[in-house]
């Protein structure tokens, strides 16, 4: 028998593990979804999830400056490399290790990997060209080159915004400053002072500046100037313009006070300064650099905050939770919820289409229910229950209130 099914669509969960990408323009959410991503349009309060499946839970996603090439990346190190417009997988590559940190260089030039401990920088490869004869041609994965420095697992890179360098934090307690190419008068430097796990670096809108988070909530603010108590030994033979003892230096010192809780991510907006935390305890706050002053406070969750992003105009943030499999899109100035969508957190038991094919009312044993619309891929309502549903049709249900809602994973076929 022949059939015609076809993947549409991923269905009762929106958010596992790994982190979460906006696209250039700000208006899609990339979420990684076991081994698929689903790609939320937050304009049209729409989703589809990507045809292509790891085989492995998805550990890392990137995406390039113009929002054409998505670079996968699975718990096992293999990846692949997508066209995003076309919705195509055209490269798989394996890194052979696990990635613990992925970002594409704002230039769209290159990409940095963090293999544990393990620095990788790789050419972009370039779209499929027509050449001359009609064929197509694909610049596969080139390596840059390779750095061993750091003593414990990267766990986060950025880079500069002339994509001449880039920041790294590890769990060594250390962030460091690497240059892509070769720079007259640099070498790597080490930025030390965390007494705990640093989790981000970044560089402020003018690069003077480097902002450092850890685990314990020290936030350093890093500056290129010379020390303060330098002892002159004949200030008239010093020439003002020597830089020869300037350094990287700790010139200001804040720290999140959240009692017990712990930092578990962060985000930087360089051009807004907008520093953002998500905590252990479910609480996320938002800071105004360099003065650290608390713009907002408030508690989006029962359980971690696992990853935190901001789109490109500072406007939006984006909060991952992988243990009740939440995704929240917060807008902080009108203080309102763009997107808000939590998936079944146990195995589902059963479900129904409506009569009219545009519903899907899944029950499951967290004892929840929810109605999912086919056509959106978003989950409008759902309603909680002490009492768990066996399989049954959908007259048993009960009356589903208009609630708000949205792991265990629904996957829509269309068939012909």
């Amino acid at each position: 028998m022949k059939t015609d099914f076809r993947f549409s669509n991923l269905l009762g969960t929106v958010y596992c593990q790994g982190n979460l990408l906006f696209s250039p323009d700000g208006t899609h959410l990339f979420s990684p979804v076991g081994n698929r991503v689903t790609v939320f349009n937050l304009t049209e309060n729409k989703s589809y999830t990507l045809p292509f499946a790891h085989r492995k839970n998805i550990a890392r996603l990137g995406l390039t400056p113009r929002g054409n090439l998505l670079l996968t990346v699975d718990e096992d190190g293999h990846a692949i490399l997508t066209n995003v417009p076309r919705r195509i997988s055209i490269y798989h590559f394996s890194f052979k290790g696990k990635i613990t940190a992925l970002s594409f260089s704002p230039s769209g030039r290159y990409f940095a990997v963090g293999l544990g401990r393990k620095l990788e920088v790789w050419h972009v490869p370039s779209t499929p060209d027509t050449n001359k004869d009609g064929e197509l041609e694909f610049a596969p994965f080139v390596k840059h080159h390779t750095h061993t420095q750091h003593f414990d697992d990267v766990q986060h890179i950025e880079w500069s915004s002339d994509s001449r360098f880039f920041l790294t934090a590890a769990k060594d307690l250390t962030a460091r400053i690497w240059s892509v190419e070769a720079e007259e008068g640099f070498t790597p430097t080490v930025l030390s002072g965390h007494k705990q796990p640093v989790i981000g670096a970044w560089f402020s809108e003018n690069q003077e500046i480097i902002y450092t988070v850890s685990k314990d909530g020290a936030v350093f603010d890093w500056q290129y100037v010379k020390p303060i108590n330098r002892v002159k030994e004949d200030d008239d033979e010093m020439d003002e313009d020597d830089d020869s003892d300037m350094h990287w230096r700790i010139v200001q010192k804040h720290f999140f006070m959240q009692g017990s809780a712990h930092v578990r991510c962060a985000s930087f907006h360089p051009e807004s300064n907008l520093l953002v935390a998500g905590f252990s305890n479910g609480l996320f706050g938002l800071y105004e650099m360099p003065d650290f002053n608390n713009i907002h406070k408030l508690s989006i969750s029962q359980n971690d905050i696992d990853f935190v992003t901001i789109n490109k105009t500072g406007e939006w943030l984006a909060f991952g939770a992988s243990k009740l499999g939440q995704l929240l899109v917060w807008e902080w100035q009108s203080e309102s919820y763009i997107l808000k969508q939590q998936g079944h957190f146990d195995s589902m038991n059963s479900l129904v289409y409506s009569p009219d094919g545009t519903k899907i009312v899944t029950t499951s044993d967290d004892g929840k229910i929810k109605v999912w619309d086919t056509e959106s891929g978003q989950c409008p309502l759902h309603i909680e229950s002490r009492r768990l549903y066996p399989r049954m049709g959908l007259d048993s249900l009960p009356k589903l209130p208009h609630l708000h809602g949205a792991h265990a994973p629904l996957l829509l076929l269309h068939g012909g």
